[in-house]
């Protein structure tokens, strides 16, 4: 369905799925986030091969709210970056709105909250944000802002990091390099929404591989966000732009991750050889996978994990036993995850943002 979604693959006419099949791919589709993309290709399929009247009409009632929530996403993230500007920042919406471009249908991405990355500093942004949120929580790389009625708004400082500390040495300098041609790349939103900054596909190259990576290890990703990097890789580059990428990623220790991704991309997103930024490992995307289809979007369905959220030491312990599974695989990452996490809380206690 993905695949056909893009325009990857036809469907063979003579596979007709039953309800029940139909029902499983509905829920699938929730677990990741994906219901508008799959919409689409249940929207090529031919006529006799169609879900039953009644799964499509619930898919249509569903598909049109989630038009209209990005249609109100696009329009805060518009207004959001000119109040910024005004106050004197500059700002780079990060993912969601600039992502969703990529898509054959811009408004059938799945909307989540608007991240924003802004120049000035750590302590310039948190004394911003505290003049209108005075207990607004913050972490290494974000602070939440939650002043628009039902959109969350998180301001970056920085738009990720890694644990490993000389790893995020490298990444955060490469950053600063990046910093002022973010800021001035502008892309105009559907429906005549306005403007926004957003990463060039230099930086998403790298980054989007970043948002992925993190959140594999914190609590689990979903196929949304590889959807997202397998447009931008479609897109295509220059060998020496590829060439540029998988460089930044043997610097950053992500070759391995990379390679389990290219996998992924080219199985289910269809991808070309060409299209990838270093060879695909079948080993590494089989385990990558397996992790995706069992946690669902950003870990939703983590049950390892979710459990014991709100509960301080459980919690931290149900995620530091499941970061052990990621040990043998990457260790550095793994191992450097548990100082970070400790550096992280005694600093946020520090500093009042928790």
């Amino acid at each position: 369905m993905l695949r056909m979604a893009l325009g990857k693959e036809e469907w063979d006419s003579s596979l007709c799925l039953a309800a029940e099949d139909w029902s499983r791919i509905w829920s699938m589709a929730v677990r990741q986030a994906m219901l508008g993309v799959v919409f689409d290709g249940v929207c090529r399929l031919p006529e006799g091969c169609r879900p039953p009247k009644e799964v499509v009409l619930r898919w249509f009632g569903a598909v049109q709210e989630l038009e209209q929530a990005n249609r109100k996403l696009n329009q805060c993230a518009v207004a959001v970056s000119r109040k910024f500007r005004q106050e004197g920042f500059r700002p780079v919406v990060l993912k969601g709105a600039g992502n969703a471009l990529w898509y054959p249908q811009p408004l059938h991405r799945m909307p989540g909250d608007i991240d924003i990355w802004l120049d000035g500093g750590r302590e310039r942004i948190m004394a911003y944000v505290r003049r209108h949120v005075p207990k607004a929580k913050a972490r290494y790389h974000h602070v939440d802002f939650p002043v628009v009625k039902g959109v969350e708004i998180e301001l970056h400082f920085t738009p990720s990091w890694l644990c490993a500390w000389p790893d995020n040495r490298k990444l955060q300098r490469w950053f600063t390099r990046q910093a002022d041609e973010q800021f001035a790349h502008e892309v105009e939103l559907p429906e005549g929404a306005g403007s926004i900054a957003v990463p060039t596909a230099e930086m998403n190259r790298i980054f989007l591989l970043l948002h992925i990576y993190q959140h594999f290890f914190d609590e689990g990703i979903g196929l949304r966000q590889l959807m997202d990097y397998a447009l931008l890789l479609e897109k295509g580059c220059t060998a020496e732009e590829r060439q540029t990428a998988a460089g930044m990623l043997d610097e950053l220790h992500l070759r391995r991750f990379a390679s389990g991704i290219m996998y992924i991309l080219q199985k289910t997103f269809g991808l070309d050889d060409a299209r990838l930024l270093v060879p695909p490992s079948e080993k590494e995307g089989k385990f990558i996978l397996q992790e995706i289809m069992q946690t669902g979007n950003f870990g939703q369905y983590n049950t390892g994990i979710r459990h014991a959220e709100g509960k301080t030491a459980s919690y931290f312990l149900s995620k530091f036993t499941y970061r052990l599974r990621f040990l043998a695989a990457y260790p550095r990452e793994t191992l450097w995850g548990y100082a970070f996490w400790v550096y992280q809380r005694v600093y946020r206690i520090c500093k009042g943002y928790v």
